[in-house]
């Protein structure tokens, strides 16, 4: 027997219960529809009752005016037939309604029938108003309650009754036949619904018994998977099912991880024990093959490793003595080093000192030059003051050359004035000579003036030559001291760059001994080190022994 899947089956299920929901559903509809169209029916039926009734009412109202007109001639009763006939017209209102329904052929000839004698009525009954009107009220009685007119009135009624009748009896056969056609979808529904119920509980059953325990059992075997008990046996077979499946992969699983455990336990006490030739037999499926080959390469790298140690420690040992023997050289080495080294330090002690006075001195040297270049800078303005005086005096000496000569004009004047004064004396004779000797004084007077114009005109032209002369040598003595002022400004700046050059050598110089003093100590630290060390290396020879020895165990 072929063994179906849950899914397969659970499908089957619930197909059959959508195929027994989509009939329930098209039952319901059409029940719902069968009274949808009876309420329809019946309303219909109850709708052509009422406007035949009103029809027959409409008739009986004019009837009736009419009549009471007839026999009393009174006016509202003239009016209330012309009011039904012209207003309400039920009538009319009731043909309209009879025309819009489902009325059947013999039907409208039953109601055609009481039309036509209606209609047969109107003549009688306009007769009899005419002649009601006109007071002749015996004549008008008898239109309307004669023999004629009573019959048609009756025939009337009895055929409207005959058409309900009828009407009722359709509207009511085809009730009963959709009432039947009701119970029999009902009972169709009722059925699906039953139909239904049974495959919801066949759903319910399948589902606890196919689907809820067998994934229960497979739950609670992953749980206890999950906690590492793999010996805990499953009390179900594997089949085709899909629970059946999952219970075949468990079983699987459990022989993998069981096995593959068993191995890389075995193969870690082999690594324990120092043994890296192994092999590894078990089927690692999956992502467990990841572990076989970090197995592998663990096993690889590590014999790789051991031989490089075996290799390296066979080296180690040796060059262990070399190195003993080297750190008894290194340890004396050391400790003659760290006595040069103080040597040095107490030599830089003294270039410090040395240095530091000379950057003192220069120091010293730099505010002298400063001071002097500052005297040079004031002996050069003062220069150039006494320049600019001697160009004063230049001038003013020219001026005085223009005065001079302007005195040597007037005393020239004078000489001619007083010439002539002696001339104009000597035409006067007698009266002139008092005029003639005061013309020869004013000779005198512009002789000497003339004479003195020219001495100082020499000596004002002495003078211009003398600060001609000054002049070139102011201007020479200031060019020297502008290149004086230039050579001890240079001097100051170099000899002010060599006070901070020497600033900065001894700076430099104090570090180079701190760093020389830090190397004293390092030095000193490194004999004591190197001590340390050689009695370390005869110890790590021994140990290195030890090591090979037990490198030797691997099995590689």
């Amino acid at each position: 027997m072929k063994i179906q899947s849950q899914a397969f089956q659970l499908k089957k299920i619930i197909r059959q219960s959508a195929i027994s929901v989509i009939t329930g559903t098209i039952f319901l509809l059409l029940s719902v529809g069968t009274n949808v169209w009876m309420n329809h029916v019946t309303d219909e039926e109850l709708e052509t009752t009422t406007y035949l009734n009103q029809y027959r009412l409409g008739s009986k109202a004019l009837t009736y005016a009419v009549q009471a007109y007839a026999v009393t001639g009174k006016q509202e009763y003239y009016d209330n037939y012309m009011k039904e006939l012209n207003e309400d017209k039920n009538r009319d209102i009731a043909w309209a309604g009879l025309e819009k329904n489902n009325i059947k052929n013999d039907e409208w000839e039953s109601l055609n029938q009481i039309a036509d004698m209606s209609n047969g009525l109107v003549p009688l009954e306009s007769e009899a108003l005419e002649l009601a009107k006109n007071g002749d009220t015996e004549a008008a009685k008898f239109r309307v309650f004669g023999e004629e007119y009573e019959n048609t009135a009756q025939k009337i009624s009895s055929t409207t009754d005959e058409a309900i009748a009828k009407i009722q009896i359709r509207v009511n056969k085809a009730k009963n036949r959709l009432r039947i056609f009701q119970i029999i979808v009902e009972i169709l529904y009722i059925t699906s619904f039953l139909y239904l119920i049974f495959q919801i509980i066949k759903i319910v059953k399948f589902s606890r018994k196919e689907l809820l325990e067998p994934i229960i059992n497979v739950s609670e075997q992953m749980i206890l998977l999950s906690e590492g008990n793999f010996h805990t046996d499953l009390n179900m077979e594997a089949d085709e099912s899909e629970v059946g499946k999952m219970v075949g992969a468990i079983f699987l699983m459990k022989k993998n991880l069981i096995g593959m455990i068993l191995e890389v336990s075995n193969i870690l006490e082999q690594m324990g024990n120092g043994d890296y030739c192994f092999e590894m037999n078990q089927d690692y499926v999956g992502e467990f093959g990841e572990i076989r080959e970090s197995f592998l390469k663990i096993s690889s790298k590590m014999r790789e490793t051991m031989v490089t140690i075996r290799e390296v420690s066979k080296q180690i040992d040796s060059g262990s003595e070399q190195l003993a023997c080297a750190a008894v050289d290194l340890a004396e080495g050391s400790t003659e080093q760290a006595s040069k080294v103080s040597d040095l330090v107490n030599l830089m002690d003294e270039m410090y000192s040395s240095m530091e006075n000379s950057a003192n001195e220069a120091a010293s040297t730099v505010e002298l030059s400063s001071r002097a270049g500052q005297l040079l800078i004031a002996g050069n303005s003062k220069m150039q003051e006494l320049k600019d005086a001697i160009s004063e005096i230049s001038k003013c000496s020219e001026e005085i050359g223009e005065i001079i000569g302007t005195i040597e004009a007037i005393a020239s004047e004078t000489n001619l004035l007083s010439l002539n004064a002696s001339i104009e004396a000597a035409r006067a004779g007698e009266a002139g000579k008092g005029f003639a000797i005061v013309a020869g004084q004013v000779k005198n007077l512009a002789d000497e003036s003339a004479h003195a114009a020219g001495e100082t005109n020499k000596l004002i032209e002495r003078t211009v030559a003398a600060v001609e002369k000054g002049i070139l040598i102011a201007d020479e003595t200031a060019a020297n001291m502008a290149e004086v002022m230039k050579g001890a400004k240079e001097a100051t700046d170099k000899m002010e760059q060599t006070s901070q050059n020497l600033t900065r050598d001894v700076q430099n110089m104090n570090q180079i001994n701190e760093n020389i003093v830090r190397v004293a100590e390092i030095v000193d630290n490194n004999s004591a080190t190197s001590e340390e060390t050689a009695a370390v290396s005869e110890e790590q020879k021994a140990q290195v022994e030890s090591m090979v020895t037990l490198v030797d165990k691997f099995n590689i």
